[in-house]
């Protein structure tokens, strides 16, 4: 039961939002070389190779975490899974292929109630078609298409934006 609660849990993060995630009626599949649950702190880790897939999106990672509040092994009857989701953090050699855009990082965090994804790391980079963003820190706020990127040390942002024919 507990596998299926997870997978459910992943559904509410990046995959099921208005902002171009997977459909949230389609299953959610996550693989990694081992999985620890700590009902006490209230984290799930997959850990090792981890990719999680449902429909057109998917994420790969060294690491995915999914914080939650409750009990995800046995929610209430009247609480899915997925409001019980309050963050999810990937980390090492973050990788997110979605209808709208790629991006990669060393650490990626999403907060479900904001529907904002934050991507943390030196070069930092988000593509949409011939156009990109690269930072040490990208926000996206996919509930409203806004986005903020900021650079840290020596580097600098960089968006390189491609102009459509003209009509």
């Amino acid at each position: 039961a507990f596998f299926s609660g997870a997978s459910t849990a992943m559904a509410a993060g990046l995959f099921a939002t208005t902002g171009g995630g997977g459909a949230s009626n389609e299953p959610t599949e996550i693989v990694s070389d081992r999985l620890v649950n700590n009902n006490t702190e209230k984290v799930a880790e997959f850990t090792g190779a981890v990719k999680a897939t449902q429909g057109n999106f998917s994420i790969t990672a060294d690491t995915l975490r999914i914080h939650y509040q409750g009990d995800l092994i046995n929610p209430p009857k009247d609480t899915s899974a997925k409001s019980q989701v309050t963050k999810m953090v990937a980390i090492g050699r973050v990788h997110i292929v979605s209808d709208q855009y790629i991006a990669d990082s060393d650490r990626a965090e999403y907060d479900p109630a904001t529907d904002v994804l934050t991507l943390i790391g030196e070069n930092s980079r988000v593509t949409s078609g011939q156009n990109s963003i690269t930072g040490s820190k990208i926000i996206l706020n996919r509930r409203d298409g806004k986005s903020f990127a900021e650079s840290s040390g020596s580097s600098r942002v960089k968006a390189v934006l491609h102009q459509g024919p003209k009509e």
